[in-house]
């Protein structure tokens, strides 16, 4: 069923007060807030740490019901994978099943490094993981451009998951994602009126900012720990967000589910791209959101 799914990778930025927040707002308000904005939230923080049951109770509480919510999955599954990760696995679905029977879950994203490559041991270890989570909405974000290739696509397809569409700075082992060229397909192709480019059922897309010159680069944070939010650093023009609208558009009416987040949340950039690309989206008349 076809769905316009739009929000941010975050929410608990405490810089956003002023930008997003009213000043009114506290912190322990904040998602109750963002309910009232967006419908979708992209949660980062069980990347970092085992979600729990719970916890993600208590996003659905706090958002009302209001809110879909998509997951991302913990490092152990995708960055720091070891023998135990069935285990991780398991540990992880029980903390999102609640989402999931409530009817809020809308992804569980698998987000792989630059340094997860296209090689055997890759390959199956991919297929063996994606087949735990059968039943469960899967999207998978590839950081390296080896794996963009139509065996790659067919096989998601097989098992029913979808691939993100990664907006970020054209670089050497980056995919080869231009939402520009992206739109000019949906424009000019003839057989996009039976098909879609997006593969899997929804059609994900992340905006991580175009900031080339600090993609690799590590910052230190309020906290003095090293980062790499340098990277999101980035505000879309509205000339630049105008160019999402047709794919948008397109990947609805051919019954995708639509998520879009925006990860690029320092100075609460995500937040003002998100409601600006809404807006947009909403005045081409196209989708009743």
């Amino acid at each position: 069923m076809a769905q316009f799914l739009i929000g941010t990778s975050g929410y608990d930025y405490p810089e956003w007060k002023g930008v997003f927040y009213p000043e009114e707002v506290k912190r322990v308000d904040f998602l109750s807030y963002y309910a009232t904005v967006f419908n979708a939230l992209e949660l980062n923080f069980s990347f970092y740490g085992m979600p729990t049951a719970e916890r993600m109770e208590g996003f659905y509480a706090r958002t009302e019901g209001k809110v879909f919510f998509s997951v991302k999955a913990n490092r152990l599954l995708t960055h720091e994978v070891d023998g135990n990760w069935k285990n991780y696995a398991e540990d992880f679905k029980k903390a999102v099943t609640p989402l999931q029977e409530k009817g809020v879950l809308s992804g569980i994203l698998f987000q792989f490094p630059e340094s997860f490559r296209y090689s055997r041991d890759n390959r199956f270890y991919l297929g063996d993981l994606l087949k735990e989570f059968c039943g469960f909405p899967v999207v998978v974000e590839f950081r390296h451009k080896e794996w963009i290739k139509e065996s790659v696509f067919d096989g998601l397809e097989k098992l029913n998951c979808s691939l993100c569409f990664c907006d970020m700075p054209q670089l050497k082992n980056l995919p080869d994602m231009n939402i520009g060229e992206l739109a000019d397909v949906v424009e000019r192709a003839e057989s996009i009126k039976k098909t879609s480019v997006f593969v899997g059922p929804n059609a994900y897309i992340r905006l991580h900012g175009r900031n080339a010159g600090a993609w690799y680069a590590v910052n230190e944070g309020a906290d003095g720990q090293k980062n790499g939010s340098a990277r999101y650093d980035y505000d879309y023009s509205n000339e630049e967000l105008s160019k999402f609208v047709p794919v948008i558009n397109d990947a609805y009416n051919k019954g995708k589910k639509v998520h879009v987040y925006f990860n690029n949340h320092p100075n609460g950039n995500g937040a003002k791209n998100a409601k600006a690309l809404k807006e947009m989206v909403e005045l081409s008349n196209l989708l009743n959101i």
